[in-house]
């Protein structure tokens, strides 16, 4: 027989880039408590939830802040102050409580400053917002307290130098692979040119790709190329229609790059 735990388990799974990060952790209750300085108290450890410290895995190195942290499973643990959080990422990822702690297993800490939040938080939540690109905001809030910390990977930076040594040859690329070279060109504020250059690639191979039209039009856009931006996004609308059930939302947002482009 199985009773419900009173702080029952969490588990976050996100994709930051090309990395992938996992969260485990209880959540705990305010249940009309003071938490931090009181439940919760300043200057010591805490394991960061209840029952058992929050354990924290990356498929790739990831940095924390300025902090580099090699891939790997850990536990993580806080210092909570009124000003100021100790985060500390412990090697020892099976720590069963705050009290087996041992400082020496370190792999990182770092300090951040608690900000407050417009409302109280009832139960304790870990996260990570903000995903753009390559990074997030890993956070966690509890009460009207929260603790963030800015997390970043390399992958874009190691996507971009694949890209930009396949710009440099001659070989045309493949279809869907030209299409998604643009796609991150795009995304990531590169080189539009050449992302103009991959785009049209891939419309040659896939001229009733409508998704593909559209992409063109925004690349247009940001080069400048007004004429070209309309012409795209209008053969974006004439695809569309012709199908038997035409994604409004998708019309509307290739009229808008029309009427922003005439």
């Amino acid at each position: 027989m199985q009773f419900p735990d009173a702080s029952q388990q969490g588990t976050v799974k996100q994709r930051v880039g090309l990395t992938d990060i996992e969260l485990d952790y209880s959540r705990p209750n305010k249940n009309e408590r003071e938490i931090f300085g009181k439940l919760v108290p300043f200057g010591k450890i805490w394991r960061t939830g209840a029952n058992a410290p929050t354990r924290i895995r990356f498929s790739e190195a990831v940095k924390l802040n300025d902090k580099e942290i090699p891939a790997g499973e850990y536990a993580l643990l806080t210092i909570p102050a009124a000003n100021e959080w100790t985060i500390i990422l412990s090697k020892d990822a099976k720590l069963q409580s705050a009290a087996d702690y041992k400082q020496e297993n370190d792999a990182a800490r770092l300090t951040v400053r608690p900000a407050t939040l417009p409302s109280s938080v009832e139960t304790f939540t870990m996260g990570l917002a903000d995903v753009k690109g390559a990074s997030a905001i890993l956070h966690l809030d509890w009460d009207t307290t929260r603790v963030a910390v800015r997390l970043t990977t390399d992958d874009i930076e190691q996507v971009s130098k694949q890209l930009d040594a396949t710009a440099k040859g001659t070989t045309p690329l493949d279809p869907r692979f030209a299409y998604q070279a643009a796609n991150f060109y795009y995304d990531n504020n590169k080189d539009m040119i050449q992302a103009a250059k991959w785009i049209d690639q891939a419309i040659e191979k896939n001229p009733d790709a409508y998704f593909m039209h559209y992409r063109r039009a925004q690349i247009q856009e940001r080069l400048g190329n007004k004429k070209e931006a309309a012409a795209a996004a209008q053969r974006t609308i004439e695809i569309l229609k012709a199908g038997k059930n035409p994604d409004e939302s998708a019309i509307r947002n290739a009229q808008q790059i029309i009427d922003s482009n005439r």
